[in-house]
């Protein structure tokens, strides 16, 4: 199967003039990191801004492209800030925050967890009852609907999800209160 092919892009005066603000903003970027690392004026980054835009012919009024450099210098601060972050810090970062949201979810899925098990029991009563049978007869008879969910018809489906509740909350009943564990136990 070939892969669709789309026409090459069309670039537009506004992608070029898109493309010259970013080397402009760029360009000066480097000039502000001088400036902070040797100290200069202002005077002299809008003259080295002029003298290296003028080099690369981007051709940029000296007045606006002051202007622009000033009105950057806020932003390139920021962004100097952000250049300075070591990576083992970012890398850090994004594991304390992935730490954080999963040990949060978890923490919701326990609680979840715990404050289902009366359903689960009434799960694991319905399955060894009459009703069970029946429900399952009529199932196998054809006489539900094609789309219904069978799951708790499912002889292996519900054993194993109350052994599986069973196996997590036998791990979990050490971290769990007295109240909490007396409760699925069925000890009220």
């Amino acid at each position: 199967m070939s892969k669709k092919k789309h026409p090459p892009r069309i670039k537009h005066y506004s992608d070029l003039k898109q493309r010259a603000k970013a080397l402009c903003t760029n360009l000066m970027y480097a000039i502000y990191k001088d400036q902070i690392k040797e100290c200069f004026s202002d005077e002299e980054a809008h003259k080295r801004v002029a003298e290296v835009l003028t080099n690369r012919s981007l051709h940029l009024f000296p007045e606006e492209a002051a202007e622009r450099y000033d009105h950057k210098k806020n932003h390139f601060a920021k962004r100097l800030q952000r250049d300075n972050v070591p990576a083992n810090l970012n890398k850090m970062e994004a594991i304390y925050q992935k730490a954080n949201a999963t040990l949060k979810a978890l923490e919701a899925n326990i609680f979840d967890l715990q404050h289902m098990q009366d359903d689960l029991q009434k799960l694991s009563d319905y399955y060894g009852s009459k009703q069970w049978r029946k429900d399952f007869e009529a199932d196998e008879q054809g006489l539900y609907p094609e789309d219904l969910k069978r799951g708790v018809l499912s002889e292996d489906g519900v054993y194993n999800l109350l052994e599986h509740n069973k196996e997590i909350m036998d791990v979990l009943k050490p971290y769990l209160t007295e109240d909490e564990t007396d409760n699925e136990s069925g000890d009220k």
